[in-house]
């Protein structure tokens, strides 16, 4: 039985796929569920090695965040209005991949069960964008759910 469930969203279908499981298991379960959205700092590093001005990483960054605070209210939301307690936190850990925020967070928060979406890319895709639920069944002890995209 989970007690404390994490599903960890960006703004994917895949995602979408991964917190609709989530809700329900965490329906089932009557387990809370803490749903997570980390900033992807390489986009930040990305614009740096560029050379881009500070203003505009600035504006970047903000950008970034209020995407995904407002991604995290509509999880909520949906989680909600299912019936389910859940609780929203946005991962901003400068220079931090996204799967290393998410494995923070996960072992911080105590979680058994841990949703995440992939995305299924292979290849030169794969290598160029990496995998974040590749990385977190490396980095997490806990139990992890992948959902899978079509």
């Amino acid at each position: 039985m989970y007690k404390h469930i994490m599903v960890a969203i960006d703004d994917s279908q895949t995602s979408r796929k991964a917190l609709e499981e989530a809700i329900a298991i965490a329906r089932l379960h009557g387990a809370p569920l803490e749903i997570v959205h980390a900033v992807d700092e390489a986009l930040v590093q990305a614009f740096k090695s560029h050379g881009a001005a500070l203003a505009d990483l600035g504006h970047l960054e903000q950008a970034l965040e209020e995407g995904g605070s407002s991604l995290l209210e509509e999880a909520v939301d949906a989680a909600k209005s299912a019936g389910v307690e859940a609780r929203k936190r946005l991962l901003t850990f400068p220079d931090t991949h996204a799967a290393d925020q998410i494995a923070t967070a996960a072992v911080e928060s105590e979680v058994d069960l841990l949703v995440v979406g992939s995305h299924g890319r292979r290849g030169v895709r794969r290598l160029l964008l990496g995998s974040v639920a590749e990385n977190l069944v490396r980095k997490v002890s806990t139990s992890i759910l992948i959902v899978r995209g079509h």
